[in-house]
C-alpha cells in the first residue's frame, strides 16, 4: 500500500512539472513579449486568405493559343496589327474610351468612315508609334499600355512585345477558314474575357448568324452554272494587283453570297495580271477599299497603263461595284460583316433580293449596335466611300 502511494506521489509531481514547462515562456522571450508574438502571428494568420485571393493580375488564353497574363484592371490599351479591331473594340465599349493607340492603317480608313461619327475621340488616337509599318517600342511604351491587341498571326510583333515587357493578346483572322461573321463573333467573346464584360453586345452574335441563315435559305435553289463568276481587286495599284484566293476572305464571300470566286484555284493574297481577267471573263467585280480605284475608273478605262478593261463582261454591264465603308472597310471582317452578307448578296442577286432595303436595313443596325439614328447622309457616305481611305494602306 505504502508503495502504490509513494509510486502515485510520484506520478503527479511529473504531470505538474510537464504542464508547467509547457506554460512557460520561451527562453529569451518574457511573457508580455511572447503575448505579443503570438496576438501578431494570429492576426497575420487570418489575414492571409484574404491576401492571397487579391491579385493584381490575371490568365487569359488568346486566340493564338497563348496563355497571357494580363492587368487585372485595364485602362489604357492600344491596337496595333490588326487594322479593323478598332471598329470592334468601339461596337464592344460604346466609345473610344481607354484606347490610346492604334495602327495609322486604321485611322486612315476611320477618318472616311462612321467611326468617327460615332466615337469622335478616334480622331484623337495615337499612331506615331509605328512607321513604316515597323513598331517603334520606345514610343509605344510611352503610351504607357495596360494591354497591346494585336494580329495573332504577327509572331514577330508578340516577340517584340514580349521582349518589351507588355502584356499582348492575339486575335485571329483564319477563325473557321476566314469566316468573316464567325470572325467578329470571336473578337467580340475575346474582348470580353479581356474586360471581363461577357455578353457586352447583347445579341451581335445572333444577328450575323441570322443574316447568314436568311441569305443561304434565298439562294438554295440556284443552280451552280446560274451562280455570277466574281473577281475581288483586293489591292489594285502601280505596285501590286492581288486578288482572293481559295483561303481568304473573298472565298468566304462568295461561298456565303452564292457566287463564285473566278480565283479560286490560287491561294491567299494572289497575284494576278491582265491575262488572267481577261480569261476569267468575270460577271461581278468588287473593288476593296485598300485600293484607291473606283468603278468609274474601270469604266472609263482610267486605271493603270497597259491595263484594258473595256473588255470585260463586268465592266460592259456596268457590275463592278466599291465595297463600302462603315465603321471600317467592309471586305476583311469588321463590326458590320453582317451588313456586308446583306450588301453582296442583293448585289450579286437582284432580283432574289428586291425586297431587302440596304439602307434601311443599315440604319437599323446603327441604331441597334450603335445607338445612333443615321441620316441619309451618312448612309450613302457608307455606300460611296472616298478614295482617301485606301491611304496608308
Amino acid at each position: 500500500m505504502k508503495k502504490r502511494l509513494t509510486s502515485l506521489l510520484v506520478f503527479c509531481m511529473c504531470f505538474m512539472l510537464l504542464a508547467g514547462c509547457a506554460q512557460a515562456p520561451a527562453p529569451g522571450n518574457p511573457p508580455e513579449q511572447q503575448e505579443k508574438t503570438s496576438e501578431e502571428s494570429a492576426q497575420k494568420d487570418a489575414a492571409q486568405p484574404e491576401k492571397a485571393a487579391k491579385t493584381d493580375t490575371r490568365t487569359i488564353v488568346d486566340q493564338a493559343g497563348n496563355t497571357v497574363e494580363i492587368p487585372e484592371k485595364i485602362e489604357r490599351v492600344v491596337i496595333t496589327s490588326l487594322w479593323p479591331l478598332p471598329s470592334v473594340y468601339v461596337l464592344f465599349q460604346g466609345s473610344a474610351d481607354k484606347l490610346v493607340g492604334m495602327h495609322p492603317a486604321s485611322l486612315s480608313a476611320a477618318k472616311y468612315s462612321m467611326l468617327t461619327t460615332v466615337a469622335p475621340e478616334v480622331s484623337k488616337v495615337e499612331t506615331g508609334f509605328i512607321k513604316n509599318g515597323e513598331i517603334n517600342i520606345e514610343e509605344l511604351l510611352s503610351l504607357k499600355p495596360d494591354v497591346v491587341l494585336y494580329s495573332a498571326t504577327n509572331k514577330a510583333e508578340k516577340e517584340i512585345l514580349g521582349k518589351a515587357g507588355i502584356p499582348a493578346v492575339g486575335f485571329s483572322t483564319t477563325i473557321e477558314k476566314f469566316n468573316t461573321v464567325e470572325t467578329i463573333n470571336s473578337w467580340v467573346e475575346l474582348l470580353g474575357e479581356v474586360f471581363q464584360e461577357q455578353d457586352k453586345v447583347p445579341g451581335i452574335t445572333e444577328y450575323g448568324r441570322e443574316v447568314y441563315d436568311q441569305i443561304q435559305e434565298r439562294i438554295a435553289n440556284v443552280a451552280q452554272e446560274n451562280k455570277p463568276k466574281v473577281l475581288i481587286l483586293f489591292k489594285y495599284s502601280d505596285t501590286q494587283f492581288q486578288t482572293s484566293g481559295s483561303n481568304f476572305f473573298g472565298q468566304y464571300w462568295c461561298d456565303a453570297a452564292g457566287a463564285i470566286n473566278v480565283a479560286s484555284e490560287l491561294k491567299g493574297m494572289a497575284d494576278i495580271n491582265m491575262e488572267q481577267v481577261y480569261e476569267w471573263n468575270p460577271d461581278i467585280i468588287y473593288i476593296t477599299n485598300f485600293s484607291k480605284y473606283m468603278p468609274e475608273d474601270l469604266y472609263n478605262n482610267t486605271t493603270l497603263d497597259g491595263h484594258d478593261w473595256s473588255g470585260v463582261k463586268a465592266v460592259k454591264e456596268k457590275r463592278v461595284y466599291k465595297y463600302p465603308l462603315g465603321m471600317y472597310r467592309w471586305y476583311p471582317p469588321s463590326s458590320e460583316s453582317a451588313l456586308s452578307l446583306w450588301f453582296q448578296a442583293k448585289t450579286n442577286y437582284p432580283e432574289l433580293f428586291k425586297d431587302i432595303d440596304l439602307e434601311q436595313i443599315v440604319k437599323d443596325y446603327y441604331q441597334k449596335f450603335y445607338h445612333i439614328e443615321l441620316t441619309d447622309e451618312n448612309v450613302h457616305q457608307i455606300f460611296n466611300p472616298a478614295r482617301e481611305a485606301a491611304d496608308g494602306v
